[in-house]
């Protein structure tokens, strides 16, 4: 069953109070994994052992008598930070869903910031999803290290991701059917703009040339193209707190194409509630990316496909955040097992 949000009558999230606030933890936390790739993705991992570091995000109550978690996966370029973005106020959407007593899982992928960075022609978006499914794992057992206390298990876990993390999210369920829902901010498999053909093309250029100077076997996403990339209706304050893109793992855009060719396949498999969220102004998956996503999911009990006015393919930083933050602390109550 597809359904579409009434987005228009969502109330705006409220920032979280004084009080509130006061009682929201960030917890360090670390995940040790290996980078293998156990999906029907045909592309290469080298199996190796690394750490994947990020932050629970949540209030302390839940912490105390955990249950649900969501673990969220950033897109290209981006990194831990796209979830928690504190370069502005008014931003930080893991905090502002930990306000309404959600908990968030936001980490640095590999190959991102304070995560390992294996070589970037060795990891791809099957690893990215089978690392994803070891961490839901881990979160599941409290099999992870945790900057103090003892690491909380969850006994309800979902997944939700950004772009290409949208993918490994729904890579990662259709695989492995082990988490309680998947939240897809604005990936698409079956409708791509002119934009998006222009840039992949300039990054796997560049990939293929060894990657961006300084960063071999990585290379930036849309590297010239930020603006158009991240924005439409974002203000000036927010383009320029946002940091520098971040290069991505050339492994990981070479196997796009072998992505989208699985999840032709797997999607249909997906059997736990679907988010899907898009931007109306998205210049990577342009309208009717979104429809078209959620038509695929035939074996869900339920998908929500929810437009977001006047934004681009990254919502959380357009005029229109907190309809975002609101949309999903709705679902996420209404689909809590």
């Amino acid at each position: 069953m597809i359904t579409a949000g009434a987005l228009a009558a969502s109330p705006a999230a409220p920032t979280a109070r004084a009080d509130t606030a006061a009682s929201i933890v960030e917890l360090p936390v670390s995940f040790q994994v290996v980078n293998s790739n156990n999906t029907s993705v045909r592309c290469n991992a080298d199996g190796k052992n690394y750490a994947v570091r990020g932050h629970i995000v949540a209030p302390k109550a839940a912490l105390e008598n955990p249950d649900t978690a969501t673990l969220y996966l950033h897109a290209v370029t981006f990194g831990e930070y796209y979830w928690n973005f504190k370069g502005l106020s008014g931003y930080d959407y893991a905090t502002q869903e930990a306000a309404l007593g959600n908990v968030s899982v936001i980490i640095d992928r590999l190959g991102f910031d304070s995560s390992d960075r294996p070589p970037g022609m060795d990891m791809c978006f099957g690893s990215a999803a089978d690392v994803a499914h070891q961490i839901v794992q881990d979160l599941r057992s409290g099999h992870y290290q945790a900057e103090s206390g003892k690491p909380p298990a969850f006994s309800h876990v979902f997944v939700g991701g950004a772009s290409v993390g949208g993918m490994a999210s729904m890579i990662e369920d259709y695989t492995f059917h082990d988490v309680d829902g998947v939240i897809n901010f604005a990936w698409g498999d079956f409708v791509a703009g002119p934009f998006t053909a222009r840039v992949y093309s300039d990054t796997v250029k560049r990939c293929m040339q060894g990657g961006d100077p300084g960063t071999p076997g990585y290379a930036a996403f849309a590297l010239n193209d930020r603006e158009e990339f991240y924005f439409h209706s974002a203000t000036a304050e927010v383009r320029k707190a946002v940091p520098p893109m971040h290069p991505d793992p050339c492994g990981e855009i070479l196997s796009i194409p072998a992505g989208i060719q699985a999840d032709q396949a797997g999607e249909p498999q997906i059997d736990a509630p679907v988010l899907i969220l898009f931007g109306d102004s998205d210049v990577v998956f342009p309208p009717p990316a979104g429809k078209q996503e959620a038509a695929h999911l035939t074996g869900s009990p339920s998908v929500t496909l929810e437009m977001i006015p006047q934004a681009s393919h990254y919502p959380l930083f357009e005029s229109h955040h907190l309809q975002v933050v609101t949309l999903v602390n709705h679902w996420l109550k209404a689909h809590h097992p």
